[in-house]
């Protein structure tokens, strides 16, 4: 018997919060896929912004993680927590992966107040007072989610490296690790070595992170059998080491006895089937070398199933589910006649490969169905960034985040306000949403032109 695991390999280069975010956008494989927390950001700091960069070390490929910030931004520990609320209700996390971006907060408070033998609410935060490190926190929680592993899998970790020497930061040179990531490893009995690179490889978020998601640090995975990874590279040069960790998901076989007291003890799940296989198809890069060069491009799976015995209401519970979880790109239910002529509904969902068991899980437990469709796609996009526009009304400044897309070309094609900030400023102002938009439509155009 096999069990979903996830392994975090940590044991070359440590972690940052960032490599995390990057090896967990390198295995769901969209570039894009962090851009719901990082447009979150911009009401905080409107200079945020956040590239996702190809990476490659020693014949290995991956991902990177490339921020600009307002660095003279700093957060105090009440505001740290009061932002990860919100940004954590903006991109609607569930109730368990808000727990985690908590808890790696609270990690990193309690570490910090040990280290300068100051309460908690006297803290002066630095490098951890950043608005990258709400995105580091809330982000890991949001990609864990977007995987469709949180709380499916049991999540490992190697004994993860510290580095040697000593390192430069605000509170002057320090010895690595620094005071409050010793406290983090001791506190939560965290296996460490320091490894092979003469600096920091394990900050504080990265350290603060792996204790929130991580249920058992091993010395071994010999029984553990990988079917997709990805891998997140650091900014820091290390030489000969790649400044790499790789995050992997496959099955840990469990032994017979340990399988007999799992079946004996939990109520077993079922299992779902697809009605067919996945067909992976490699793409005629010749022929699309050209179009590719100039827009982006992921690849989706396009999730389906007819239904004729199901009401209204559960249609639209499931449509809210998916989406709301951010399981879900897109959801379509088209009204179709299906066999025996009946008027029946085709739900199609559109999403990251990595979330496909799980939507297939919610489908077949919701509607009842009992098969589903599944096939993967190729998905050209155009390139767009988020920005923030500033209304002044009556004396008092308005913070809106708009959303620009770009031509092939870098013509603008789109230019669309946020719907919640725009109704948050129509019910502060008393102005209506039909006047508001073109005022702001017109100054992204002004400031992106």
């Amino acid at each position: 018997m096999t069990k979903k695991t996830i392994l975090i390999d940590v044991a070359k280069a440590g972690a940052s919060g960032d490599m995390i975010l990057a090896a967990f956008t390198d295995l769901i494989g969209e570039d894009t896929v962090l851009l719901p927390v990082a447009a979150s950001l911009l009401i905080y700091d409107p200079s945020f912004r956040l590239n996702v960069a190809s990476k490659s070390h020693s014949g290995i490929t991956g991902r990177q993680l490339q921020v600009t910030r307002n660095s003279g931004i700093r957060l105090s520990p009440s505001s740290l927590e009061d932002v990860i609320e919100a940004v954590s209700e903006e991109v609607e996390l569930s109730p368990e992966a808000k727990k985690i971006a908590l808890k790696s907060l609270n990690v990193i408070l309690e570490a910090e107040s040990k280290a300068h033998n100051k309460p908690i609410d006297e803290l002066h935060l630095h490098e951890t007072g950043s608005v990258d490190t709400v995105l580091d926190l809330v982000g890991a929680a949001y990609l864990l989610e977007r995987t469709g592993l949180l709380g499916e899998a049991e999540i490992l970790a190697t004994k993860v490296a510290v580095g040697n020497g000593t390192i430069k930061t605000e509170h002057g040179v320090l010895d690595v690790p620094v005071p409050a990531v010793a406290e983090m490893l001791a506190a939560h009995n965290v296996p460490y070595h320091n490894g092979e690179a003469e600096t920091e490889v394990l900050t504080p978020t990265g350290a603060a992170i792996l204790i929130a998601i991580v249920d058992r640090f091993v010395d071994s995975h010999d029984d553990f059998v990988a079917q997709n990874q990805g891998f997140g590279f650091g900014t820091r040069d290390l030489g000969k080491i790649p400044n790499m960790l790789s995050i992997i998901v496959g099955e840990t076989i469990v032994p017979e006895e340990e399988a007999k007291a799992t079946v004996d003890d939990k109520p077993q799940k079922m299992e779902v089937k697809p009605e067919k296989e996945e067909k992976e198809t490699k793409p005629k890069v010749e022929e699309r070398l050209e179009v590719l060069d100039t827009w982006n491009e992921d690849d989706v799976v396009v999730i389906e199933t007819n239904v004729d015995d199901v009401d209204g209401e559960t249609l639209g519970t499931l449509f809210d589910t998916l989406l709301a979880e951010g399981l879900a790109y897109d959801v379509t239910i088209i009204p179709a006649i299906g066999k025996k002529n009946r008027p029946c509904y085709v739900v199609k969902v559109i999403a990251a490969k990595a979330g496909l068991k799980s939507i297939a899980d919610i489908m077949i437990k919701n509607l009842g169905t009992i098969g589903i469709r599944y096939t993967t796609w190729q998905r050209l996009k155009v390139n767009r960034e988020t920005i923030v526009c500033s209304l002044e009304i009556d004396g008092k400044e308005h913070m809106i985040r708009v959303k620009v897309s770009r031509n092939a070309d870098g013509s603008i094609l789109n230019i669309k306000p946020e719907a919640d900030d725009i109704f948050r400023v129509s019910k502060e102002t008393g102005i209506p949403v039909r006047e508001l938009r073109p005022r702001i439509t017109l100054q992204a155009r002004a400031v992106t032109e």
